[in-house]
């Protein structure tokens, strides 16, 4: 009898354990509603979309465009930054041109205003820079973190390898931080700070420097006698010197879209609904997608700095991944039992050998370079940013990593 109470109070001592388990679940799950709420009725995200028109498209108000009330738009922001506003004809130029020809391009920004725009806008505000700054992104990669030019600039904000490299961000075979929203806009932050003071506190010269590097701006400058942008932008490449009223042009639309006749579409997952998890382990994206029961796609936007898929978590001391916030709870519980099922499935990640810096010689051709270094001639030319084969005598060449 006494071996049969204990048994019966153990048992109660388990259920109790369970019970406070679920009711501790429970309240979490809760928690995380209602701080999601109150997040959505405290308007904790950016202001600058979530605006829905039915009036005159952009086309015909862009052929009509009132300057007048354009300028004094202009006018009034200006008041609200320190970042000039000024409205020069080259800006309303650049307004009604977006208006004319970039509605849909525009009200597809305007949907990932707020994915996006909250974590530039903290960033911007940690490191004292205008928030103004947030539209950079629009214009250099159209608010994609996968975007890439033909020259191999990479990610939200468009670093080219070396001036990443220069703000300590990750690249390698499984991580390219370019493309990590949170790690490039530090980057970025750091890279704009650097460069405003280096144009003694004019912005427009910093932006042009941030488009078309500090050698061009400063052969501007000594072309032109003059440390004014507008008398400046006339010996930039054409691209720079649309690059600063364009900027100008974004503010003006995004603060006004009704009066542009511009419509919000594609909206993206407000930021205050995303969280994220550190992860020591390795991880594969359809793992993560099977332990939140989402999709695999919805994994990888949320995460674009994962090369392969995977989260290489048991490197470095781990690697966050991004979840819908909802979703943290599921996730944690569900995780290991579907590692211990399935660990054969997750690839084994290490980091590969530091980037080399090659300088091309006589009669080297990549074929060769290629071998040497134990890597593709494909790898070689993403890495590179090479449309062709064509190489010259004392070029650089970054290789990655040497073959495993």
């Amino acid at each position: 009898m006494e071996g049969r109470a204990a048994l019966q109070t153990v048992e109660r001592v388990d259920s109790v354990g369970v019970d406070s388990v679920a009711v501790a679940s429970r309240l979490a799950d809760r928690a995380d509603s209602l701080w999601l709420a109150w997040c959505a009725d405290a308007h904790c995200l950016s202001t600058d979309s979530a605006v829905w028109y039915a009036g005159t498209p952009s086309l015909e108000l862009s052929r009509h465009l009132d300057t007048a009330v354009v300028v004094q738009a202009l006018h009034d922001l200006d008041l609200r930054t320190p970042f000039d506003l000024a409205p020069h004809g080259a800006v309303l130029d650049r307004i009604a041109f977006m208006m004319g020809h970039r509605p849909i391009f525009l009200g597809r920004m305007m949907g990932r205003a707020d994915h996006y725009f909250p974590l530039f806008e903290e960033a911007l505000d940690r490191h004292d820079l205008p928030l103004e700054l947030k539209y950079l992104p629009v214009l250099e990669s159209g608010l994609n973190p996968l975007a890439r030019s033909g020259a191999g600039a990479t990610g939200l904000w468009q670093f080219m390898y070396a001036t990443a490299r220069k703000q300590e961000l990750a690249i390698n075979s499984w991580v390219d931080e370019r493309c990590d929203p949170t790690a490039s806009t530090e980057a970025a932050c750091r890279f704009l700070s650097r460069l405003y003071d280096m144009y003694e506190g004019d912005w427009h010269l910093a932006l042009a420097a941030y488009n078309a590097g500090p050698g061009n701006v400063n052969k501007a400058i000594r072309r032109s006698g003059s440390r004014d942008f507008w008398t400046v932008r006339r010996f930039l490449p054409r691209e720079t010197a649309k690059y600063v009223p364009s900027l100008i042009a974004l503010v003006y639309l995004f603060e006004h879209p009704v009066d542009a006749g511009l419509v919000p579409s594609e909206p993206m997952a407000p930021r205050f609904t995303l969280d994220s998890v550190m992860l020591d382990e390795n991880v594969t994206f359809d793992q993560l997608a099977r332990a939140m029961a989402r999709p695999v796609e919805e994994v990888a936007q949320l995460n674009p700095q994962y090369r392969k898929q995977v989260v290489p978590g048991a490197v470095d001391g781990g690697w966050p991944v991004v979840m819908p916030a909802e979703r943290v709870g599921m996730l944690l519980d569900a995780l290991p039992g579907i590692l211990e099922q399935e660990a054969q499935e997750t690839p084994e990640v290490s980091f590969e050998p530091e980037v080399v810096v090659y300088r091309v010689r006589s009669g080297d051709v990549l074929g060769t370079i290629a071998r040497k270094h134990r890597v593709s001639v494909r790898d070689l030319k993403f890495w590179n940013g090479l449309r062709s084969d064509m190489i010259r005598v004392g070029q650089k060449l970054y290789i990655h990593a040497a073959r495993r």
